[in-house]
């Protein structure tokens, strides 16, 4: 029995020992499963950690920020306001802790880290009641991430949910706190937080601010600010302008917390609870006006940056959109909408038709200069557009400039060279041998003036004299101007024609040809234009300080006589659609031969302008009622209408005025100094005051102008057979080289060359009254040279005191010829 129990309890023993054994087993199982369970999370944190991307402070206050573009304040010049900003995926606006009001800061803090200046960078605390709150609800839809760690995801990291992503959140962000202040993380959390809408785009407070509430950040109140920080919880249903009811939602829930937390009262709590809030744009956050100015000035600036920093094209437009540049734009706002106001003005064109593109046609550009410095102060660059980045035809655009060329490289030459305003020049036919074949010149009218000045020539835009100071100059000498001038000259336009007439193979823009007036307007000196003065980065270095090149292009003397010239052109020429009230405007019209476009170019004593017309597909321009379309008409009328605004409230003042000039009393035909025959032409005095270089005025007297006896009958010169009552004592010009058979308009005033055929010894004699005989000279007309019927002035010129001439040795031929003149006259006027 006692063996029996012994058994047993040997058998009991036994098993309770295999039991224990066994239970140990699983002991030692468990705690070496969960020595490797730890070992193994343990190495999976520490990959994770080691595999989390290095943490450069630096990158945190160097993100993606959008450029402002600046403009000079029409109510202040001296300070600047933005027109613009340009940004690329990230509209950020970067500004420091100390310009965000504490009530914005304060709501962010309440509504997404009330511990935030107690933890670093984890809170723990929140972490668990977090996932208590989770595991209630089932949807783990709680956050635990603080201020600190979303710094860190919108910045490092990317935006899934993964227990690695967690990790590496933690981990960098307790590495943040070691680095950074408490402020510094707060200021790149609010200028990095998304907070756009719907069609808006904004990261950062500032931009925020301005999106919903049309002002700076540091201009909030405490239920604007309320407004802001509701929106980062889902900015797709809490955005103002995605309901403005879940964002007022948000806003009291945020002010609550405000509340609980302390940072409120209860006054300002019922204060901004109740306030009426009023939502707006800033108009040129997320878009712009004056998109042809703004979208040039972005051009310019990413050319700079490539030609200084030799960037790549994409690396100078990332630099733009991305870097946080400041660009101090030289656009007058004032200027810009006067531009833009008399281009939606459709009476000012000749036509308004759709292309096939839904393109209005035809189109036009203009663009305005300040030459004094170079600045540009207007642009546009088509009508009927909107969008961005459009094609500029004042920038972009090259056209043949027509007879507006002329100023650069036919007159200023030729003031340059010895030319005068006076000097004469005969617009009779003229061929020129060329390459390629003979130019046959014409003018526009497909008429000839006959003798012309310098002055008429520009005047009324005569294509023959043009032709003919380019061929007396040289083509060289035309092409070196017109480069000094700033135009292109391609190898295929150094010819005559083009040089005279402006049809170049490639053409100009308006911005060539506004600039190129105002190196006449200003002294001759030219200015490179510019649309920018500096472009400053987001640490206030200076990136770019526009010192545009300057170079003297001709004498202020020159520049003087040439403004001289063009305010004819506009005071009575092809250019008188251009005048502007109380202000002096020189210009020039163009015109192309083929009608396909239309320019005018012109300058006051405060700024150059260019306008040009024409279509896009190059097709002829016509005026409602089917007339072409020259320079003269619609664009100098465009001109007009803009100048006319600009110039408003601006006081009247006259061209400066060199040293070096004298001005002169001429004859308008010879150019030479007057005498008495020149103010007794049949056209009226032909005598003028003009300005000239000292130095280049006339020296001589006028020999061009000469009497002679006519017959009226006839229309020739008078012979001893003609009838006395058939004969005339009259004034002419005497051109030697003049064809006679050329019908010019001057043709009637020029000395005949041939005798009267009509009247001789056998149809005419004997004359009452008359003895002696044929060819002896008696009783004839006296013209002053018997047998010829002309006799031209000595060389000796009249008094200029007197006006009557004063006899010396070689005079008295003048002087007879002069007495007949008056006698036959007084005889004629008896007679009547």
């Amino acid at each position: 029995m006692s063996e029996e129990n012994s058994r047993r309890r040997n058998a009991s023993k036994k098993k309770k020992k295999r039991h224990y054994n066994i239970l140990y087993l699983i002991l030692i199982s468990i705690l070496l499963a969960a020595v490797i369970a730890a070992g193994a999370v343990g190495g999976y944190v520490l990959a994770v950690i080691r595999s989390s991307p290095p943490l450069n402070p630096d990158n945190f206050l160097t993100q993606s920020q959008s450029s402002i573009v600046y403009a000079p304040d029409p109510k202040n010049p001296q300070s600047f306001v933005q027109v613009a900003n340009l940004h690329g995926g990230h509209n950020r606006l970067w500004v420091s802790i100390n310009k965000i009001p504490d009530n914005l800061k304060n709501a962010f803090i309440a509504v997404e880290d009330a511990r935030f200046y107690k933890h670093h960078g984890v809170d723990f605390i929140r972490i668990a009641g977090a996932l208590i709150a989770d595991i209630r609800t089932g949807d783990f839809s709680q956050g635990g991430s603080t201020i600190t760690q979303q710094l860190i995801k919108n910045t490092m990291l990317s935006p899934e949910k993964t227990l690695k992503r967690k990790i590496q959140e933690a981990y960098l962000a307790y590495q943040l706190e070691n680095v950074f202040s408490k402020d510094q993380i707060l200021e790149a959390y609010l200028n990095t937080i998304y907070l756009s809408g719907p069609g808006v785009n904004a990261y950062g407070v500032e931009a925020a601010s301005l999106v919903y509430f049309g002002k700076h950040v540091d201009q909030l109140d405490l239920a604007e600010s309320a407004v802001i920080a509701g929106i980062t919880k889902n900015p797709s249903k809490y955005s103002p302008y995605a309901s403005k009811e879940n964002a007022k939602e948000r806003q009291e829930l945020v002010l609550n917390l405000m509340l609980d937390q302390g940072y409120i009262s209860q006054d300002e709590y019922e204060k901004a609870i109740n306030e009426e809030l009023v939502y707006k744009s800033a108009t040129w956050v997320n878009d712009y006006s004056h998109a042809y100015f703004v979208d040039q000035v972005i051009n310019d600036v990413v050319e700079a940056l490539q030609q200084k920093y030799n960037y790549s094209r994409e690396d100078a437009e990332n630099k733009v959109y991305n870097g946080g540049l400041k660009i101090y734009s030289t656009m007058d706002i004032k200027i810009q909408e006067d531009v833009e106001k008399s281009f939606e003005n459709n009476e000012l064109f000749p036509q308004n038709k759709q292309d096939e593109n839904g393109n209005l046609q035809p189109q036009g550009a203009m663009i305005i200069i300040d030459y004094h410095t170079g600045e540009i102060k207007g642009i546009v660059g088509g009508r009927g557009h909107e969008g961005k980045r459009l094609l500029n035809r004042a920038t972009q655009s090259k056209r043949q400039p027509g007879s507006s060329i002329k100023p650069l490289t036919v007159y200023t030459p030729a003031i340059d060279n010895g030319f005068t305003t006076r000097s004469p020049i005969d617009d009779t036919p003229f061929v020129v041998h060329q390459k390629g074949g003979d130019w046959q010149v014409h003018n526009y009218e497909n008429d000839y003036w006959g003798r012309i000045s310098l002055r008429e020539a520009i005047q009324y835009s005569r294509n023959i004299p043009a032709a003919k100071l380019v061929m007396s100059l040289g083509v060289d000498t035309s092409v070196n101007y017109a480069q000094k001038f700033g135009l292109d000259i391609d190898p295929e336009d150094k010819y005559p024609a083009p040089m005279a007439l402006g049809g170049l193979t490639h053409g100009v823009s308006p911005l060539q040809m506004a600039a190129a007036y105002g190196a006449l307007a200003n002294g001759g000196v030219y200015i490179e234009p510019h649309t920018y003065s500096k472009v400053v980065d987001r640490d206030g270095n200076v990136l770019l300080d526009n010192n545009p090149d300057k170079h003297v292009v001709v004498s202020k003397q020159v520049s003087y006589i040439m403004t001289s010239l063009m305010r004819s052109v506009v005071s009575g020429g092809t250019g008188t659609g251009a005048q502007i009230p109380n202000m002096p405007v020189a210009g020039k019209t163009g015109t192309t031969s083929n009608y396909k476009d239309a320019w005018f170019v012109g300058f006051t004593p405060y700024y150059s302008a260019a306008v040009w017309m024409g279509y896009d597909q190059n097709e002829v321009l016509k005026g409602p009622n089917g007339r072409y379309v020259t320079g003269g008409s619609y664009p100098a009328r465009l001109w007009k209408d803009v100048m006319a605004k600009v110039h408003e409230g601006l006081p009247s003042k006259e061209f400066d005025t060199p040293s070096g000039l004298t001005w002169v009393d001429v004859c308008r035909d010879s150019g030479e100094l007057p005498t008495d025959l020149c103010a007794m032409d049949p056209r009226g005095s032909r005598v003028v005051n003009d300005v000239f270089i000292q130095g280049t005025e006339p020296k001589e007297y006028c020999t061009l102008h000469q009497v002679a006896n006519v017959d009226v009958v006839s229309g020739k010169l008078a012979t001893e057979y003609c009838p006395p009552e058939n004969v005339q004592t009259k004034v002419f010009m005497n051109i030697p080289d003049r064809d006679p058979s050329l019908n010019t308009r001057d043709k009637a005033y020029i000395l005949p060359v041939e005798y009267c055929d009509i009247h001789g010894p056998e149809t005419q004699w004997p004359w009452p009254g008359q003895s002696g005989t044929p060819g002896s000279g008696e009783n004839q007309p006296d013209n002053g040279q018997p047998g010829n019927g002309l006799e031209n002035p000595e060389s000796s010129p009249p008094n200029d005191n007197t006006g009557q001439g004063e006899s010396n040795n070689n005079s008295a031929g003048a002087l007879n010829q002069l007495r007949n003149f008056l006698d036959n006259n007084k005889r004629n006027k008896d007679k009547n």
